[in-house]
Order: structure tokens, then sequence, then C-alpha cells
């Protein structure tokens, strides 16, 4: 696969897209195809390839997925509780006291958040970055609507679950930079997607750690969680 060099350009233009290490033979082979994540299968309701544009919304993403990562029940046996609470969720008569009961109960919980951050840190170890070369109208429309928002979520649970107003416009169904998706059942041809590089390095930490030291986003007002994150691992720019 060809790489593509990392640079300041890339900080609000181009896409990107981030999977497991393992995959690159496969995605050689036959692209990126269009499926729902392990979480999102509850919430989405065809298949995609998402993306964001411009490393600034990589990182907005990470601080969404940290966030997501903390609402996320720890043991094994009540995760399976994860689509019967998104579809609860969008009742107009389930007890909603349960669900911001919950959602209270996990905020400040200093193990739901290292449950958090050690997930983050296997995709830092695990991930790749990929430079998707996709044309408007074509492969995506920024215009396409964002399916989880569309659910009919309460505003509150949607800023809970990541949907952050410093970064989503709350007003709209449509797709948010961080959050952009391939039209429906869409995939990706593998001529269309290049490896990520930094100084040679495909290391996506390495690619973090430009973003981080480069980024004009201030992290602490922008990305509370990701600030959070960087300040529990010591991190030094």
């Amino acid at each position: 696969m060809k790489t593509y060099k990392i640079s300041l350009n890339d900080f609000d233009s181009n896409y990107f897209h981030f999977t497991q290490k393992k995959n690159l033979e496969n995605i050689e082979k036959k692209g990126l195809l269009p499926k729902k994540g392990k979480y999102a299968k509850h919430l989405e309701e065809t298949k995609k390839v998402f993306f964001v544009k411009g490393l600034d919304n990589l990182l907005i993403l990470f601080d969404c997925w940290i966030n997501v990562y903390k609402k996320i029940p720890i043991l094994p046996d009540l995760k399976i509780t994860y689509g019967f609470a998104s579809k609860a969720m969008q009742s107009k008569y389930f007890p909603m006291f349960l669900v911001d009961f919950y959602f209270i109960m996990t905020q400040n919980s200093k193990r739901h958040k290292k449950y958090a951050y050690k997930i983050f840190d296997k995709l830092l170890d695990e991930c790749i970055l990929l430079n998707l070369e996709l044309k408007e109208n074509i492969d995506f429309k920024f215009s396409d609507i964002d399916q989880i928002k569309a659910k009919g979520y309460r505003k509150r649970h949607l800023i809970e679950l990541g949907y952050s107003e410093k970064y989503s416009d709350m007003s709209s169904n449509k797709m948010d930079n961080w959050n952009l998706h391939t039209l429906s059942n869409k995939g990706v041809n593998s001529d269309q997607i290049k490896l990520c590089s930094i100084k040679n390095s495909t290391n996506i930490k390495d690619i973090f750690n430009y973003a981080l030291k480069n980024t004009k986003l201030e992290l602490q007002e922008i990305c509370p969680n990701l600030y959070d994150y960087l300040n529990y691992k010591n991190y030094m720019d």
C-alpha cells in the first residue's frame, strides 16, 4: 500500500480513517467494506465507512470515544444490556430517571475512567491511520443524515454519549466533520486508500503526538475527556 505523509495541511483538510493493523492486508485486497461497528449495530440503520475531516477532528473523535467508553458497562455480563438501553432511551414511556441516574453514576467513576483509558491505550497500540481519497457527492455527502442524531434521543443523552455542543451541531441531524461517513452501504476501494506516516513512522502514536503538538484546538475547553486522559498519562509536549 502506498504511504501518505502527514503535514500541517492535514489539520483541517483531507479525510482519515483508523483501523486495526491486522486489517491492513485485507484492506489492501478488498478496500474498506461498509459495516456497523461493535457498539453502533444497535444505533445505525445502514452499513457505512466512517471517517473524519482533518487531524483536529481526529482529536475530537478521540475525545468522543473516551467519553463513550466511560459510559459503557465494565462487567461483561452487563454489556448485553447495551442494545436494550439504546432502544429504551428512544422510548417515550421508559423512565428516563434511570438513564439519568446511570449517567450520573458513571460521570465521576474512577473505575469507568480507568477502563476507558485502558481501551484507548489499546486503540493507540493496535491501530493505524489511513488517508482516504474521497469525492463529495460520489463517495459521501456533507448533507447526509447522522442516523444516531435522527433516532430521537433527548439532547442531554446525546451529549452524554459524546455529541458535545463544543463540536456537534445539535440543531441539525446532519453529519459533523468528526463523524462523517460514506453513503449507505458504500465502501472505499483500495486504490483510494494510503497508509499515513509521519517522519517515516506509521505508528499512530507518533501521528497522535504530532497532532497534539500542532493542533490549534484548545483541548482543555473543546476536548476535556482527551485533556484529562493526557493529564492522567502525564503527557508532556
